[in-house]
């Protein structure tokens, strides 16, 4: 790569650029290297840093959803009394959250809400939209402290 002084770059803009055909060129102030100068088709693509949040934020919320279908289908399928002692942690956990602060005052009302029903209505809503809550509520889970081997 050949370096220009910025001195260099100014007076000599039109060799700067032809000589951008052979490689990329550095520009130098005051020996030091302060900005690189290549033809477009060579600069390397970078990821734009929102559209990668978003995709990594997505894949987050995918693995949560995944998670609460195999609770929910571990709950449903357990005997009864692993499925009270599940659900008198996941109450406990939301119990926690109200009296420690650590928690919504609307995600502590709407879990307390939803363990309260009956598991065939709790366990849709645990992997579903629920009137745009789904997604948020999976993220604030009180299942999400119970291990694997608690839940199934």
């Amino acid at each position: 790569m050949q370096t220009f002084t910025a001195s260099q770059a100014k007076q000599n803009f039109g060799a700067l650029l032809s000589q951008l055909e052979h490689s990329p060129v550095a520009i130098a102030k005051h020996n030091k290297t302060v900005a690189v100068v290549m033809l477009p088709d060579a600069v390397p693509v970078l990821p734009n840093p929102r559209l990668q949040a978003r995709l990594e934020q997505q894949q987050r919320e995918q693995q949560r959803l995944m998670r609460h279908q195999q609770l929910a289908i571990g709950l449903l399928c357990a005997s009864p009394a692993q499925q009270a002692r599940q659900l008198k942690a996941a109450h406990a956990v939301v119990a926690r959250w109200a009296r420690d602060g650590l928690c919504s005052a609307d995600y502590i009302a709407r879990w307390s809400a939803w363990l309260a029903l009956p598991l065939q209505k709790l366990a849709p809503l645990m992997c579903g939209d629920a009137d745009g809550w789904g997604s948020a509520m999976r993220q604030n889970s009180p299942f999400t402290a119970a291990g694997p081997s608690e839940t199934v």
